[in-house]
């Protein structure tokens, strides 16, 4: 089963977890008060990083390595952003962190971690499929970080031959991201205990990339919203509101 997936708030019928716009403040406040020793989250994921990054690095000078290089260049990236991702979300939960809002058009933002994620979903032999365009304010750099944490996990949670897709979609108001698969879905337990820290539904996971899904969106003034049901998937909507900075 995936990574333990994103609270907004208690059961709904139905196997729904939903999250109101207006409890976006108190996500943001929630995320920054979970719990969660700073310094000795950075510690902890600190030096497992270093070293994964110290080796790729000398598999990149060894020109015997050179029919390596590719992967190892693409493990040197993921490592980067891992550990952008740490600070990120240490500055979140320290209450330091700002975003970079620009004007994002989420479908090619979307296609863009859908390519990023191709090989991963090819060996799991789960397809990737999305449709749909919307203008939004936001960071780029962090929704994209949201968004990469939930196609993941919805690659993780989808048996092969299954599908992940990725729905955006225009209104009025912002934009709403749907995330579906056709993975095992969440027991009614667990959707009940989403958000809780270091929760997971998987086996040797944290929840530390929810943590970090609902930091991001609640930041950006939006809402998560899961349904899931066993043997069934999982649905996610995220929203984000649409804001034009001024003039």
């Amino acid at each position: 089963m995936r990574d333990a997936r994103e609270p907004g708030g208690q059961a709904a019928p139905g196997g729904a977890v939903g999250g109101a716009p207006e409890r976006a403040a108190a996500d943001a406040s929630a995320s920054r008060g979970a719990g969660l020793d700073g310094a000795t989250l950075a510690h902890e994921l600190k030096n497992p990083l270093t070293a994964v990054k110290a080796l790729v690095q000398l598999g990149l000078g060894n020109p015997r390595e050179a029919a390596s290089h590719e992967r190892l260049e693409h493990v040197a990236r993921a490592v980067e952003r891992m550990e952008r991702i740490l600070r990120d979300y240490l500055a979140s939960a320290r209450g330091m962190a700002e975003l970079a809002p620009a004007r994002v058009e989420v479908g090619p933002l979307v296609s863009g971690v859908l390519q990023g994620l191709s090989a991963r979903a090819s060996e799991a032999r789960v397809r990737l499929v999305t449709h749909g365009d919307a203008t939004v304010e936001a960071d780029p750099r962090r929704l994209e970080e949201a968004l990469v944490n939930l196609v993941a996990n919805g690659i993780e949670a989808t048996p092969p031959g299954g599908e992940v897709e990725v729905e955006v979609l225009s209104s009025a108001e912002g934009a709403e991201l749907v995330v579906r698969d056709t993975g095992t879905g969440i027991a009614p337990d667990a959707l009940q205990r989403l958000g809780t820290p270091f929760f997971s539904t998987r086996s040797g996971g944290n929840g530390l990339g929810v943590a970090h899904v609902r930091s991001v969106i609640a930041m950006h003034g939006g809402s998560l919203q899961y349904e899931s049901e066993p043997g069934k998937g999982t649905v996610v909507r995220a929203t984000l509101p649409r804001r034009e900075r001024a003039a």
